[in-house]
């Protein structure tokens, strides 16, 4: 109870303020009793002392040391009832101003037990009221969610029992609902100043205030602020105030609004999550091949915007891997990884509406799949590829330095059949493995390989094996064992750009390994492993090798 409204009670009303008055506007929470100069050790905050001042009547040098001691602990004030003393000590008066301590001249034909017990019975009354309206409040908020109602009209009341505009930003501080003041050019022109105090807010479950400057109409210059939070933060409810100060009340009222939001989004996001599972178990099945009937695909894919007349392609997403954290630092939860993949989906789903594209997207743990529906035949022209590449860096450079999110793309090949979209998720899944086992970040890596598996598959087997056979030689004949540990060095080199420092580190061996390998590849084959022509060589012989298998 704020001292100023205590005073106004019955038992207080013929109380004189002598002096302090700055703090009259402390909260009161409990009231005690002095009887001797060494209560400062048992002075809890916000406590109201009362005493006759025997102890003192004295020494009133120990009231003057005694009172910054009290403020500083949080002491509210002191009532004195002048039984032993004509007036209170000048000196006392000027250090009471001076910290901005109240010292109140109680009245003398009423017990100091008759003013706790009042005085407690008032703070208790007070809070009791507090508590009832606060929860009128929250079987408020509740009545409209049971009745149909949503988040808009929750915010709507809250403005009605708080007489202030109030609004509503989500974790990213896009407006989800306001208040009907917000309808007024003047409080329009206040969003982009809400947005940047919100973006200073912690995410922390309390109330908070800050200034708005002098941008707000009339005298509502401050903000009010409580976090929404369900198992990952959610954004915030903000009301404008007059005072810097967090009345009792308002708050606690702002409380159950935010938290009867949270459960309302709580329960969206359960009915989101569910209908997610059954979108990604669906295409998920689709993109490994389990549903074979173009009908099928079509009847149960339309819903999520699946085109069957429209060339697609696949796009494999995922986050590089997080340099930057140590190795002892402890993993994320599952919460958290909930919550950066909840993040990163919606990011990506805007991302590829604000370009005008027509796709789906799915995922299936930290992967993330896009079905893009695109323009043109089956080989997609060089200018629509590098358009595509242009878009995508684009995506990725804008992750990076907005979101401080690091994602890499796979790009597979154009399909017209929705029953070939396993093969180009393959290829989007072979592409971004490629470059990720290369070690780059933030790349944007299209399958082009297939192409000439293509050629080479026209050609004889026999002529397939002959080349095969020539480009090898002895490296043929080894054992198994020893073969087998040339050819994944070979492969590795060649895969890394002929880096051999990247090569060693890939295979895990010394780069001395490496080029004593290497040098024993080039005396078995007879070709150089440097030689422009023969690299080219040996990485047909390569996919060569897939056929030959295959066969």
């Amino acid at each position: 109870m704020i001292l100023a409204e205590l005073l106004k009670i019955p038992f207080l009303l013929e109380s004189k303020v002598i002096c302090g008055f700055q703090g009259l506007g402390r909260t009161v929470c409990s009231v005690n009793m002095m009887d001797a100069p060494d209560i400062i050790d048992f002075v809890k905050p916000d406590e109201l002392l009362i005493t006759t001042a025997y102890a003192l009547k004295d020494h009133p040098e120990e009231l003057v040391a005694l009172i910054p001691e009290l403020s500083a602990a949080g002491c509210v004030g002191l009532g004195i009832k002048k039984r032993f003393w004509s007036a209170i000590p000048q000196e006392a008066i000027a250090v009471a101003n001076e910290v901005g301590f109240p010292l109140i001249e109680l009245p003398l034909n009423v017990s100091l037990g008759d003013l706790i017990n009042q005085a407690i019975d008032a703070i208790l009354d007070k809070h009791t009221d507090t508590l009832r309206n606060a929860l009128q409040s929250h079987r408020q908020f509740s009545s409209l969610i049971l009745k149909g109602e949503g988040i808009p009209e929750i915010v709507r009341d809250l403005a009605g029992l708080l007489d202030s505009p109030a609004i509503l930003l989500d974790q990213r501080l896009n407006l989800i609902s306001a208040s009907s003041h917000f309808r007024k050019q003047a409080y329009q022109h206040l969003l982009p100043k809400i947005r940047e105090l919100a973006s200073q807010l912690p995410n922390e479950d309390r109330t908070s205030v800050c200034c708005l400057a002098d941008a707000a109409p009339g005298t509502l210059n401050y903000v009010a602020a409580h976090p929404i939070m369900t198992y990952q933060p959610q954004g915030f409810l903000l009301t404008l105030q007059q005072s810097v100060e967090l009345q009792q009340l308002p708050v606690m009222i702002m409380e159950q609004a935010a938290n009867v939001i949270s459960f309302e989004l709580l329960k969206k996001q359960a009915v989101k999550e569910r209908s997610r599972r059954y979108k990604n178990d669906l295409f998920m099945d689709i993109v490994n091949g389990f549903i074979t009937s173009e009908q099928e695909l079509i009847h149960r894919g339309k819903r999520y915007g699946l085109f069957e007349k429209l060339p697609s392609l696949c796009i494999v997403i995922q986050q590089d891997d997080d340099l930057g954290r140590r190795e002892f630092a402890l993993p994320p939860s599952e919460e958290q990884q909930l919550s950066k993949r909840e993040e990163l989906y919606e990011v990506l789903k805007e991302a590829f509406l604000s370009r005008g594209h027509s796709f789906v997207l799915f995922n299936n743990k930290d992967q993330f799949v896009l079905i893009l529906s695109i323009s043109g035949g089956k080989t997609a022209p060089v200018h629509a590829e590098r358009m595509l590449r242009e878009q995508l860096t684009e995506i990725s450079d804008n992750l990076y330095h907005r979101e401080k999110i690091s994602v890499s793309f796979g790009v597979g090949n154009p399909i017209d059949r929705l029953t070939d979209i396993p093969v180009t998720y393959k290829e989007a899944v072979e592409a971004w493995e490629t470059a990720h086992n290369s070690k780059k970040r933030r790349f944007v890596q299209f399958y082009h390989v297939k192409k000439l598996t293509d050629l080479l598959r026209m050609l004889p087997l026999e002529e397939l094996k002959k080349y095969y056979n020539d480009t090898f030689k002895e490296l043929n004949r080894l054992d198994e064992k020893e073969r087998r540990e040339l050819m994944r060095t070979l492969i590795a080199y060649h895969d890394n750009n002929c880096q051999i420092a990247e090569t060693a580190k890939q295979l895990f061996v010394h780069r001395n390994t490496v080029v004593y390998r290497l040098e024993k590849c080039e005396q078995l084959t007879g070709r150089k492993i440097r030689n422009t022509s023969d690299n080219l060589r040996f990485k047909v012989a390569y996919l060569m090798e897939e056929l030959i298998d295959a066969d």
